[in-house]
């Protein structure tokens, strides 16, 4: 979520006044935060009060914010923490990416690759350096090395064949 008063930086701070009966919180960046901070220790009450009362006046950005297939708005996701559908990922991306990057540690995801893939990778590997091996057989005239080769070389592909399409 950005930070509701320059909209540039993460926000990673959260105030809450109590006003009578009525709660508002607000979500703020550090630098927001020490330029607040900065006028309390300067004695500028003026400077402070003026700069948490315009951060309570305004509205956030996020309370019109909504999804346009499931209509989910971004303060209901905050308060349930579920999105409605696929499609909220890209209606609220900008006030995703810095929570999955504070709870997951980066903001794309980077799943474990199945089994099936990381042979299926080895493999292919293993049959490209036995290719440039026998090529490398034939220029120096091994031509028996370069059989020897081309012979492993499609075994891998017949034992690649029946693993994909076993009788």
């Amino acid at each position: 979520m950005l930070c509701e008063e320059c909209r540039k930086n993460p926000a990673t701070v959260m105030i809450t006044v109590l006003t009578g009966g009525e709660s508002t919180t607000r979500h703020l960046c550090q630098e927001c935060v020490n330029k607040m901070e900065v006028s309390i220790e300067k004695g500028d009450m003026n400077s402070f009060l003026s700069s948490l009362l315009s951060i309570l006046s305004h509205q956030p950005k996020e309370d019109t914010l909504h999804c346009s297939v499931c209509g989910l708005t971004y303060e209901a996701f905050q308060s349930t923490g579920k999105l409605g559908c696929a499609n909220c990922y890209q209606t609220f991306a900008e006030q995703l990416k810095p929570l999955l990057l504070r709870v997951h540690g980066r903001s794309q995801h980077a799943g474990r690759v199945p089994q099936s893939h990381v042979r299926e990778r080895r493999l292919a590997q293993c049959i490209t350096d036995l290719k440039a091996r026998m090529e490398q057989a034939v220029s120096v005239e091994n031509f028996e090395e370069a059989a020897a080769i081309r012979d492993e070389i499609k075994a891998l592909l017949e034992a690649q064949s029946a693993e994909v399409h076993p009788e």
